[in-house]
């Protein structure tokens, strides 16, 4: 009985490209991935993917990618890893979120959709770095809807956290609801792939 592929060959593409060497024009042909492992290991892929937190990582950029992985069953009863939307981390002795950086900054918006007071410079997905754009009080908390380009907007919670040198404004982001949550990341990931074009498949 053969090795069944444990991920689908679009996705260990996507693996590759992120390990193949920046600038480089040439892309290996991906042959298919199956597991070389004895029973006993390929079981336990299988039930930590069934049952576990299975993750996958790339470090790339200076950042680290971590994929969740999910083992589901195809049409032909073929088992293979499906690979959700990755957090992205900053590379170094913290685990801190990578922070996209917003060129113009992104006013955060009122139900009304009026632009409010706070422009949002950097973003990740549990901070925003803002600019408060008028002389009142520093606010302590905020709710307000954050635009995103190519996706509808979502509501943002922020609880302030510091001032920096530079006078902006550190917040903690709220915890959104898993539906925000994942248009968040995927919208994070989109443009982190445009800003880096070297993790993008030619």
């Amino acid at each position: 009985m053969h090795d069944q592929p444990l991920i689908t060959q679009e996705e260990l593409d996507f693996i590759q490209h992120l390990h193949s060497k920046p600038g480089s024009s040439k892309r290996r042909p991906a042959p298919d991935l199956l597991v070389d492992a004895g029973a006993q290991l390929k079981e336990l892929l299988a039930y930590c993917a069934a049952n576990e937190q299975l993750t996958i990582e790339a470090h790339v950029a200076n950042q680290r990618l971590t994929f969740t992985a999910h083992l589901v069953e195809d049409a032909q009863q073929v088992q293979h890893l499906e690979l959700g939307t990755p957090q992205i981390f900053e590379d170094g002795p913290s685990n801190r979120a990578w922070r996209l950086p917003l060129d113009p900054p992104v006013a955060l918006r009122q139900r009304n959709a009026k632009p409010s007071d706070l422009w949002v410079h950097e973003l990740s997905l549990n901070g925003l770095l803002i600019e408060l754009r008028s002389k009142r009080a520093t606010p302590e908390h905020f709710k307000l809807i954050l635009p995103l380009a190519g996706q509808k907007p979502i509501t943002v919670e922020g609880s302030l956290v510091r001032k920096t040198s530079d006078g902006l404004l550190a917040y903690q982001l709220d915890p959104l609801d898993k539906r925000g949550s994942e248009r968040l990341q995927q919208f994070i990931f989109q443009q982190h792939r445009a800003l880096h074009p070297e993790v993008n498949r030619s």
